[in-house]
């Protein structure tokens, strides 16, 4: 791995451990269940999404009330809208966009999303016939460096065994592939069987 993503997996380590010691704070006594670095379809932005089973819980209320099965009546199979009223199926378990908790827009992790901009600002100087490689190596290793991040942040203990961890990327057609590989990486063959189950149902 070059030097800029060796010192930029650094610089993730050490924000997302600020950003933990931050969400830890607020949330008190609720349990992580689940915790994403997510990033977008550029690759030059990253942040830290967070969800506690007991917030999962309050969105889930929210979304069996009339008014807004009413409304995912107007998106969602029938079947899948059903689950979601009987409590049996969960929308936002595995949706980062849809947790309670995150790094927020004072963190750390803003400066490694400056590093990512500049970095990806520096390369529109590549010629163009090589750009597209370029950029996607550059895609690709951000995406390996956040992993790695994740791995070693677990080893440490910042996040216990049971939380499970993936990385995502925001309104992108890679999304599936990208939150199922590296969540086949991150976690048990338990933990990846159950988030594989949730995505069948989401999907169907």
């Amino acid at each position: 791995m070059e030097p800029f993503f060796k010192n930029l997996q650094l610089d993730i380590e050490k924000a997302v451990r600020h950003a933990m010691e931050k969400i830890r704070q607020e949330m008190g006594e609720e349990h992580i269940y689940s915790a994403a670095l997510v990033t977008d379809s550029d690759c030059i932005s990253l942040f830290l999404a967070v969800n506690t089973e007991e917030a999962l819980a309050r969105r889930d209320e929210s979304d069996r009330t009339p008014e807004r099965l009413a409304d995912l009546r107007m998106y969602w199979p029938e079947k899948l809208v059903s689950r979601v009223a009987d409590g049996s199926f969960s929308l936002n378990r595995y949706i980062p966009d849809e947790w309670d908790y995150s790094d927020g827009s004072s963190s750390e992790l803003n400066q490694v999303s400056q590093q990512l901009y500049d970095r990806e600002a520096s390369l529109s100087d590549t010629d163009a016939d090589a750009y597209d490689e370029v950029h996607g190596q550059f895609q690709e290793q951000l995406l390996e460096t956040a992993a790695q991040a994740f791995e070693t942040l677990r080893a440490e203990g910042v996040f216990d065994p049971k939380t499970f961890c993936f990385i995502s990327m925001s309104d992108d057609d890679r999304t599936p592939d990208i939150e199922d590989h590296s969540a086949q990486r991150l976690n048990t063959p338990e933990q990846y069987k159950q988030f594989q189950d949730w995505t069948s149902c989401f999907n169907a």
